[in-house]
């Protein structure tokens, strides 16, 4: 995560300046979003538990690309207000940082650890739509 998160703002800035901000800014959080999602899924089929582990780390890193996209969104749009709109955009993001602590082990408890990860993904998945709009 670390090294995918500047990662992704470097690529973003390069496809902005060559292709456009619909393309730098959007395209990377969709292709990224929807790896994460199928890294997730994928994690749920690995029976060791040290590939699940890396598996799973891929698809944090998958997210990491996009992160700095949201950020740069909220620059582009927002204009002066940027730090308004940005901190806006971080408290809706962390409810589901409250919900998914508490959420995931019961999914799992009722249902399983695979049904548990395949709703995440199923959730970054369903966050792709808006960006494909």
């Amino acid at each position: 995560m670390a090294i995918c998160s500047p990662l992704g703002g470097w690529i973003s800035d390069l496809l902005t300046k060559h292709y456009g901000r619909r393309t730098g800014r959007c395209g990377i959080a969709v292709v990224c979003i929807g790896l994460s999602a199928l890294f997730i899924a994928l994690g749920t089929m690995v029976a060791d538990a040290r590939l699940a582990s890396i598996v799973l780390a891929a698809g944090a890193g998958a997210l990491y690309l996009s992160q700095s996209s949201f950020w740069s969104v909220t620059a582009d749009i927002a204009g002066h207000s940027a730090g308004t709109v940005s901190g806006v955009m971080n408290m809706i993001g962390q409810f589901g940082g409250v919900v998914a602590p508490s959420l995931t082990p019961l999914l799992a408890a009722q249902f399983g650890w695979s049904t548990a990860f395949l709703v995440a993904a199923g959730l970054a998945w369903w966050d792709l739509w808006p960006g494909c709009l």
